[in-house]
């Protein structure tokens, strides 16, 4: 069966309580397994389900559309290869609304009407909460949430195949580092998820050589930030790296371009490229003034594949959202540990899943591919659109960063990439 679900009114990132009513929520239309009472087995031809977990509605809906219009692409790339176990791969999701309160119902309603075989995300602090629900359920979760709680993450079944915000943090300061600035403040609104980014820009900044010159942190949705601006102002920094949600954005930049005309430079996290961002300070402000650092897509056979296919799926003029490649890889390395394994059993697709993704073994970079060599018997080493896929001890993944800006059109664009190799030699 379908159903079509609309985005209501959401609530504030890690933040209890109602807020406004996001506009232009996106309408999506999935297909639903049919109601099971087990994780770990589907009946034979029956469709294979994966749950999508992230918040659909809130200031960062944005999230979660990304991460559902990438896992719907993987979706075409294995259905039209063959499916899982020869089963065609379906889609369930739950919404977090960025918020742990909420997301623990969201999950366990999705645990208990839905046979998943994996969950993607969520990818903000979400995580926390759902984790002791997703082990006790013994489900593997590709999350792709940046939190650095789980740099040395001890849990089994949970993998992030993003990297963590200490990675993040370490670009967004070699980018400024790369542009000759020296002087840098810190300006982060008061959520969690945006204060885990001080200490590693901290500590990759001082390594450089450079200065910490303001460090602000401001409460999110205010009228004004006059007062807090012109503390940064009358510190002097070359740049400010930043993170704050929409809202918040639009207020500060309104304030910087009074009191000084913008002319201090933005560096700014993924959240800073969504496009609810850039029209928030509008795509003239964020095309002059703002570069947002993110996870990029690799180039070679699994980009084009990914490109391809989303293409297909959405058609040639579609943007594709920042980070979508993390959840398509996700549900596609996912998939091909059922494969591997043989079995929707969660025990034996989380034994698999590094199986499938780390070296030794046979490079592949699509579905359809790397599918016909484990029918073939060998070992494979999936490649994906995001990176490497080669997971650490503690299941956590590296790969590299782009710069980006957005045109007058809105579209955000490339403008330097920041090699794993680079980071690495960069990171405190």
């Amino acid at each position: 069966m379908s159903i079509t679900t609309t985005f209501a009114q959401g609530k504030r990132r890690g933040r209890h309580g109602l807020l406004r009513i996001v506009a232009g929520y996106l309408a999506l239309v999935l297909a639903l397994a049919a109601c099971g009472t087990t994780s770990t087995s589907t009946s034979a031809g029956s469709p294979v389900t994966m749950g999508v977990l992230s918040c659909f509605t809130g200031t960062l809906a944005s999230l979660g559309q990304a991460m559902l219009q990438g896992a719907q692409v993987a979706q075409k790339a294995i259905n039209d290869a063959g499916g899982i176990l020869g089963r065609q791969l379906n889609l369930a999701h739950a919404d977090t609304q960025c918020d742990e309160a909420d997301s623990v119902p969201a999950l366990r309603q999705l645990l208990a009407t839905q046979n998943v075989v994996g969950i993607i995300g969520p990818e903000t602090q979400e995580i926390n909460a759902d984790a002791p629900i997703i082990t006790a359920a013994k489900i593997p979760d590709e999350f792709q949430g940046g939190s650095t709680l789980f740099d040395h993450n001890a849990n089994p079944w949970l993998w992030r195949d993003s990297p963590s915000d200490s990675q993040l943090g370490v670009a967004m300061a070699l980018y400024a580092h790369k542009k000759g600035y020296q002087n840098a403040a810190l300006l982060f609104y008061s959520d969690i998820a945006a204060q885990t980014f001080i200490q590693p820009i901290t500590a990759t900044w001082q390594k450089m050589g450079h200065k910490i010159v303001s460090n602000i942190t401001v409460a999110p949705d205010q009228t004004s930030y006059r007062t807090q601006v012109q503390q940064v102002i009358n510190a002097h920094p070359d740049v400010i790296f930043t993170q704050t949600d929409a809202a918040t954005a639009a207020v500060l930049f309104q304030n910087f371009k009074e009191l000084n005309n913008l002319a201090i430079p933005f560096v700014g996290t993924d959240v800073t490229g969504v496009d609810e961002y850039l029209k928030a300070v509008t795509y003239a402000a964020a095309n002059a003034h703002l570069t947002s650092v993110y996870g990029t897509s690799v180039t070679g056979q699994a980009a084009d594949e990914f490109n391809k296919v989303f293409a297909a799926k959405f058609g040639s003029t579609t943007q594709q959202l920042a980070n979508a490649n993390y959840a398509y890889d996700a549900v596609i390395s996912l998939a091909l540990a059922v494969d591997k394994a043989g079995s929707t059993s969660g025990s034996a697709i989380n034994a698999d899943v590094s199986v499938v993704t780390n070296p030794p073994g046979t490079q592949c970079y699509t579905y359809k591919d790397c599918l016909s060599l484990l029918n073939a018997g060998k070992k494979i080493n999936y490649d994906g659109a995001s990176g490497d896929l080669d997971y650490n001890q503690y299941h956590n993944v590296f790969g590299p960063y782009g710069a980006f800006q957005a045109n007058l059109s809105g579209q955000e664009q490339q403008v330097t990439l920041l090699s794993a190799s680079d980071l690495a030699a960069a990171t405190p």
